[in-house]
């Protein structure tokens, strides 16, 4: 079924650079990312993209892909950019570069969300699961930002995200990243279970054993058909701005581009051959022809990903979809408006 006339896009994921400063033992960066994809996002692209972006509803910029985006020291250019258009601002970091200058500089320039991944509820575990011994260090970035923000009148909000490492130990974990991280700061927090990384072989904390045995049942996550545009900051053949299928294929980047926004417009990339064809295998759950795809978990029903938060409004379904994404969707077809959850 051909896409409408009419494109909505909701939100708008930009990576400002394809590096990381961590080696995270769950994340496919610890490993050595494609080459194609260790490029900083040219501010030029990233604002042609955000321009063609503006025609079709955007409400949210996110800045974050895979990369770590303080790398990129112009990252409140990037932040002002956004927030001129009174476009909503989020970003993720590992909070490890965000010192005094850095918060005052993204909190002048209107931020709204920066969330920090903080795996790890004590000094060891943080040390093991982030791959830096920065336990202390990133603690106290997130609460002077926090302070900093309330200072000086700023309308941002830090959010932690933990992921549980031991499913037997759930109950234990989640007190723990309560009260060493959120009491500890003043930041809300999100806690969920660890996921594959689009079936990547990587660390983990528990056994999908449970899950593997639901593979008969898959739906589709959902992310096809939702007004969501996920963009690395390098891509193929020295071109940057790479559209990708979804943020769980790092590390399978070069499989899952869709098209390339450096030289592409939006309209030519989620109405192009690539992206329907993957579409097209969600609608017929012929999931085992998408490589990235394939051995995915968040094709898995999950009853809870989402273990604890305390963000008022956060309604994640179980494949961390935003709640409504799916019901406003690229596809004209109506039977392609897969249920996220």
């Amino acid at each position: 079924m051909p896409l409408s006339d009419k494109i909505l896009l909701r939100q708008l994921d930009l990576e400002l650079n394809g590096g990381c400063n961590y080696a995270c033992p769950m994340c496919p960066q610890a490993t050595g990312r494609e080459k194609n994809f260790l490029k900083k996002l040219p501010f030029l692209v990233f604002e042609k993209i955000l321009n063609d972006a503006m025609q079709y509803g955007l409400e949210t910029v996110s800045l974050h892909g895979s990369g770590e985006p303080t790398l990129n020291t112009d990252m409140p250019d990037f932040v002002r950019s956004v927030t001129a258009r009174g476009v909503r601002c989020v970003s993720f970091t590992n909070g490890y570069r965000l010192d005094e200058k850095l918060a005052r500089r993204l909190i002048e320039a209107g931020i709204d969300t920066l969330r920090i991944s903080a795996i790890g509820y004590d000094r060891a575990s943080y040390a093991h699961w982030m791959s830096m011994d920065a336990f202390e260090q990133v603690r106290e970035n997130v609460r002077r930002f926090v302070n900093l923000n309330a200072e000086m009148g700023g309308k941002a909000q830090i959010h932690l995200h933990h992921l549980i490492t031991d499913i037997a130990r759930k109950d234990e974990e989640i007190a723990l990243y309560r009260r060493n991280w959120g009491d500890y700061t003043g930041a809300m927090s999100e806690i969920w279970l660890m996921h594959n990384w689009a079936g990547s072989d990587i660390e983990l904390g528990y056994h999908r054993d449970a899950m593997v045995a639901t593979r008969a049942v898959r739906r589709s996550c959902g992310r096809p058909f939702s007004p969501l545009l996920q963009v690395r900051a390098g891509g193929l053949g020295g071109h940057t701005g790479a559209v990708v299928a979804c943020c769980m294929v790092l590390g399978k980047d070069t499989e899952a581009v869709l098209g390339h926004l450096d030289t592409q417009s939006i309209a030519d990339v989620v109405r192009g051959g690539a992206y329907e064809n993957l579409r097209a295998a969600h609608r017929d759950r012929r999931f085992d022809d998408i490589p990235y795809c394939k051995d995915c978990d968040q094709l898995l029903d999950v009853a809870e990903a989402l273990v604890w938060a305390d963000i008022p409004g956060r309604t994640y379904g179980q494949s961390k979809i935003v709640d409504g994404l799916d019901h406003r969707t690229f596809s004209a077809d109506p039977s392609a408006r897969l249920a996220s959850r």
